[in-house]
């Protein structure tokens, strides 16, 4: 009668740790080798906004270059000195007319690839989703802007957008809603981070964003001006 000869209990072990040892080596660089889908929406997300910026404050219908009336004296009659953002004059775009406070708000928006039905409400209508599942608050443009600025100063107009780059939960999206220097959220586990917007069109990642300023990569520029 033929006999076969299995392993050994010894035999197994050994094998089991070979393994072991193997899985410890290797799933750290699987682990790296992953896309880091944070990192890529908040390129994604400060490109977007980028882009769209550029486009308002570089169009001249919606945003006219009043800067040399600046050099106007400040006791002369009518005096109006408007300045990039500053101008709240109204415009019309795609059918619908944008002035005021929110003038920014809403064009940026308009702007966007937005969820249907995302920001309907007039209470949330600066804070919209767009179709890749981001969260997009503008209220913290409202009425940032303001005319009379004599001087290009750095903070003049600042207005800020916060940006989730999975979605608020409010809105349908996930966890946890806190920026990396918040209470309870690591800079690991971030997924919001704030775009200051400048009067004259220049924007950075807020100082306070450490981990979304190396993830957008940002060039010495615009994170400086």
């Amino acid at each position: 009668m033929r006999r076969f000869k299995g392993f050994t209990l010894t035999e197994l072990m050994v094998a089991l740790a070979v393994i072991g040892i193997i899985v410890a080596v290797v799933t750290p660089a699987i682990v790296r080798m992953r896309p880091n889908k944070t990192k890529m929406m908040v390129k994604k997300t400060f490109y977007t906004t980028e882009q769209i910026v550029s486009t308002l404050i570089n169009d001249s219908r919606m945003y006219p270059d009043y800067h040399l009336a600046c050099d106007l004296d400040e006791g002369a009659v009518d005096y109006d000195c408007a300045w990039g953002f500053d101008y709240e004059g109204s415009v019309r775009h795609e059918g619908e007319d944008y002035s005021g406070d929110d003038k920014f708000a809403g064009l940026f928006i308009s702007m966007l690839n937005i969820k249907s039905g995302s920001g309907a409400d007039d209470e949330d209508k600066h804070i919209v989703t767009t179709n890749d599942g981001v969260t997009w608050d503008l209220s913290g443009t409202v009425g940032a802007w303001s005319t009379g600025h004599k001087n290009s100063v750095k903070d003049a107009g600042i207005g800020e957008i916060l940006i989730d780059v999975n979605g608020l939960q409010d809105h349908g999206g996930d966890g946890p809603d806190c920026r990396e220097n918040d209470s309870g959220c690591s800079a690991e586990d971030f997924d919001q981070y704030v775009i200051e917007v400048f009067a004259n069109g220049k924007m950075q990642i807020s100082e306070d964003d450490e981990k979304a300023i190396e993830y957008a990569t940002i060039n010495t520029s615009i994170r400086d001006n």
